[in-house]
């Protein structure tokens, strides 16, 4: 795996899954002193301000007229809908049941990504996805299930439908542009939307306490602005389906994360499905001997190449 795809794009993986494993927490903390909309806006428009002030001092091009569309619907989908869907729905889910749930996305990039000819699949593929959302049952039905936050559940699975689509309408992006490129068009076509909670944010902010200010900074700045930056490059050196995959580690390690930050102590049951996850993430990541492999019958789009970050 390493060999094959290097190890800055392993390492950006890695790195990625981190940085996300603490967001469903650090949202849960930090929805304490904001509310949803308020939330987005800071965020995202400090995560926006800092790439466009990097962008600025190391030369970030001006996207061309023709990829506009596809930047703005990666904005739509990365940032604008998937954010809001997310912050309000973690309102009635704990920071677990939130990453549990929004961890259904690899699953949906895979079968999005093989649907429209990005990604070839093999049966180690299916198997993993098959163990892996065993896991994130379990893990779900140890919080005790979402039959009583169906809405705010309802939400938090737009979100994870929302990111799919951004991870393949980013991908043909980073063919053409460096991963910190493509993050800053995104996030700053993704954040225009949220002025409409400017009104009262300069409020809130004046009014948080400390510990909201640095949680808010926190998630700005590491699981916004850095975590989305190495997400591309993920992205730029591996198929769609299988970096997305990867992710099914996040709400396994965002278990011990919630445990730590919030006291939300996980259950016998949840870390078991939390092993059963891992398992199934390298069921999918294996990768059956190239005889086996059969031909594509629908052109796939290559990876871009290994694209060095100045970041």
């Amino acid at each position: 795996m390493v060999k094959r795809y290097g190890v800055p794009t392993i390492l950006a993986v890695a790195a990625t899954v981190l940085m996300w494993s603490t967001t469903f927490a650090s949202l849960r903390a930090t929805l304490g002193y904001f509310s949803p909309g308020h939330l987005v806006f800071l965020r995202w428009w400090a995560a926006a301000i800092l790439l466009l002030v990097y962008g600025a001092a190391t030369g970030t091009r001006v996207p061309a007229r023709r990829d506009l569309p596809a930047i703005v619907a990666a904005g739509l989908l990365g940032f604008t809908v998937y954010q809001i869907a997310l912050a309000n729905g973690q309102v009635g889910l704990t920071a677990g049941s939130a990453g549990f749930l929004i961890n259904l996305a690899p699953m949906l990039t895979t079968l999005l990504a093989a649907g429209i000819g990005y990604d070839q699949t093999h049966k180690w593929t299916w198997i993993g996805l098959g163990v892996s959302t065993l896991g994130i049952v379990m893990l779900g039905s140890a919080k005790g299930g979402f039959g009583g936050s169906l809405p705010h559940a309802g939400l938090v699975l737009v979100a994870a439908a929302s990111f799919a689509g951004y991870v393949l309408v980013s991908k043909p992006l980073l063919k053409r542009y460096r991963p910190i490129e493509v993050t800053t068009y995104a996030v700053v076509a993704g954040a225009l939307p949220f002025v409409v909670w400017a009104p009262g944010s300069l409020a809130a902010l004046s009014n948080a306490p400390t510990a909201g200010l640095l949680s808010l900074a926190y998630m700005a700045v590491v699981p916004g602005a850095i975590s989305y930056v190495m997400w591309s490059r993920a992205v730029a050196g591996l198929p769609a389906g299988m970096a997305a995959r990867f992710l099914y580690a996040i709400p396994v390690i965002g278990l011990g994360v919630a445990w730590v930050w919030l006291g939300e102590i996980p259950s016998l049951l949840a870390v078991t499905g939390g092993l059963v996850s891992v398992l199934g993430v390298a069921l999918a990541a294996r990768q059956p001997r190239p005889s086996a492999m059969p031909e594509p019958a629908i052109p796939v789009i290559e990876p871009a190449s290994a694209t060095p970050l100045s970041a």
